[in-house]
């Protein structure tokens, strides 16, 4: 049970991680988008499934990427 409570916190953390990041470059180079817009939240679930599932799927990876660079500085500073 608590490895399964384990992933899920992890999993919740990397993907808001992500979104935030995206959001954050996404007003850094002038684009405006909504925060609404890079979540996995849709309007209708059926037509807007490939469109949900992408976003999600983009704001795992990105945050996935951006805690690993956190843990390796966190990681060097302590042990280094």
């Amino acid at each position: 049970m608590e490895d399964l409570l384990g992933i899920l916190l992890i999993r919740t953390i990397i993907r808001t991680i992500g979104q935030y990041v995206r959001y954050f470059f996404f007003r850094l180079i002038g684009r405006k988008r909504s925060f609404k817009s890079l979540s996995n939240e849709s309007k209708n679930e059926y037509k807007d499934l490939g469109k949900a599932l992408t976003q999600d799927f983009f704001n795992g990876l990105i945050g996935t990427v951006i805690f690993c660079i956190v843990v390796l500085m966190i990681v060097a500073i302590v042990f280094g």
